[in-house]
């Protein structure tokens, strides 16, 4: 068969450049370190690379959202140390108040206001923010979700969350803003039927401080053997009303000031009118506010919150802010012509506000307010009603009751309060209570501190699949660098050969032509 110089021609060109390309290919994969260029040149690898490239992303993803988390418990547990540090020293200025042999009123007054400063000092510390969000104000960016109120005389009195009084409710998912924020770290977020995140699939990156600092307080709405005389309107001219059982009679006790005399007398009287004449029958009443029976019985007092009735004017609106069922509700109602009047119209506003709440606050003719009703089992249960002032309209005279607060920084702020009266006796009953709160708070810090363990873990666990990771994308899209250095020699032994061999195939007219 013979081959023409053109057939040769063709055939050394179509090589020369085959050969020519591959070693240009070949160079460029060691210059760029990669396989390939276009996923059209290695489809299957380029998938598998493409997948492991998604899981990188989403790994660091993860570590990002770990590292957060890590600076959000951090701060939060060093937060937690400062206010148990803080809670330490109430405690000791309180048992010093309380043991110390000084009785001048300064000195007390001196230590109350070392407690309120103790006070303001951990709500700064709960206000703490990491990354412009407050780490205790559960999914609210807020910059300060603890407040305090003050009174005329400037003193600090009440401790807010997110403005509600933290003793307005015994639940911490009652308040604003308490929903938890959670966020993804890779261990397989779910999603439920509910369309809610499974708290178990994800890392909670917020805390209530509601919560954490406690809520709500003791003994609403339940019956005590105690009146305390600090828990009454002291003034003079000032009415209070008590509910009082005794003997199987339950009455109502309605006197002026705080005077144990003047509180006896008003007991004997309305026993008196109730048919009870027998003393042994009476409660006795000490200076203490302890109530004692002669016949060994028990004498109780329920300690409901109340609006004063008696001195309302009638005609005149007033306006008070009622917690109760998980919510907070404002009310105007009219006084009445007498006290009766007046409770029948609160109570008409009290079923209007809370008709789509699961219960409805109920008002005798005492102004005593509760939440009473029966639960599966048929029993009588009570919960929490806390009554405030608006902040418009005028505000009735009212009065929560003699309760301690379960929120530690409310319960430094009423022992501070008990010292400026000389109440010592409660002031004392509030070591107690932080004794309680700091145990408390020290198993909270060992919850953070197992939380911030965890990350540790995981944080670890994605340091070691981003290893794996890159091991496996390197072997997918990286240049084997010494098979294709060998490689590219080959091509360009090849190369120059092809370029030796022209000389025998391509005709000297062109050389001479070039020339």
């Amino acid at each position: 068969m013979r081959i023409t110089n053109s057939t040769l021609l063709r055939n050394y060109d179509r090589n020369l450049k085959r050969i020519s390309t591959q070693k240009y290919a070949s160079e460029n994969k060691i210059y760029s370190g990669r396989q390939y260029n276009r996923a059209s040149e290695s489809p299957l690898k380029a998938t598998k690379a493409l997948t492991v490239r998604k899981q990188l992303w989403h790994t660091e993803q993860y570590q990002e959202n770990l590292k957060v988390a890590d600076k959000f418990y951090t701060e939060a547990e060093t937060s937690l140390l400062q206010v148990s540090e803080q809670l330490a020293s109430v405690r000791e200025t309180i048992i010093y108040a309380c043991n110390s042999t000084k009785d001048k009123a300064t000195d007390l007054n001196i230590l109350a206001e070392q407690l309120e400063t103790k006070a303001k000092e951990m709500c700064s510390i709960f206000n703490t923010n990491s990354a412009e969000r407050a780490i205790f104000g559960g999914e609210s960016n807020s910059d300060e979700p603890f407040t305090i109120e003050y009174d005329a005389d400037g003193r600090a009195t009440t401790v807010l969350y997110h403005g509600v009084p933290v003793n307005a409710y015994s639940k911490e998912s009652d308040f604003p803003y308490s929903n938890d924020v959670y966020i993804d770290i890779g261990i397989g977020m779910v999603i439920t039927d509910n369309q809610e995140v499974d708290p178990q699939s994800v890392l909670k990156i917020s805390f209530n401080g509601a919560g954490v600092s406690g809520c709500g307080f003791e003994a609403s709405g339940k019956d005590s053997t105690i009146l305390r005389p600090d828990s009454l309107r002291s003034g003079t001219d000032q009415e209070n009303t008590v509910r009082m059982t005794a003997g199987g009679k339950t009455v109502t006790v309605k006197f002026k000031g705080s005077r144990t005399d003047d509180i006896q007398t008003a007991i004997k009287n309305a026993f008196n009118n109730a048919g009870v004449t027998d003393p042994k029958k009476i409660p006795v009443i000490d200076t203490k506010g302890q109530l004692t029976m002669g016949d060994g019985s028990s004498a109780y007092v329920s300690e409901t919150p109340s609006i004063n009735l008696d001195q309302l004017n009638d005609g005149q609106n007033y306006t008070i802010d009622v917690y109760a069922s998980g919510t907070k509700k404002t009310i105007t109602f009219t006084a009445g012509a007498d006290t009766a009047d007046t409770a029948a119209n609160i109570q008409a506003k009290l079923d209007e506000a809370f008709k789509r709440e699961k219960h409805v606050p109920t008002i005798d003719d005492d102004g005593n307010i509760k939440v009473e009703y029966l639960n599966a089992k048929g029993e009588t249960v009570s919960e929490n009603v806390y009554l405030a002032k608006s902040d418009t309209g005028t505000k009735p005279d009212i009065k929560n009751g003699d309760t301690y607060s379960n929120n530690y920084l409310q319960v430094t702020l009423d022992a501070a309060a008990a010292l400026r009266r000389g109440d010592i006796d409660y002031a004392n009953a509030c070591i107690d209570r932080i004794v309680n709160s700091s145990e408390n708070l020290l198993v909270e810090i060992a919850d953070l501190g197992n939380s911030e363990e965890y990350i540790e873990f995981n944080q670890s666990r994605f340091d070691t699949r981003t290893l794996n990771l890159k091991e496996r994308q390197k072997d997918l899209e990286a240049t084997d660098l010494e098979s294709e250095i060998t490689l590219m020699k080959t091509y360009e032994a090849i190369y120059n050969a092809c370029l030796q061999m022209s000389s025998s195939i391509v005709p000297n007219s062109i050389f001479n032509y070039i020339s």
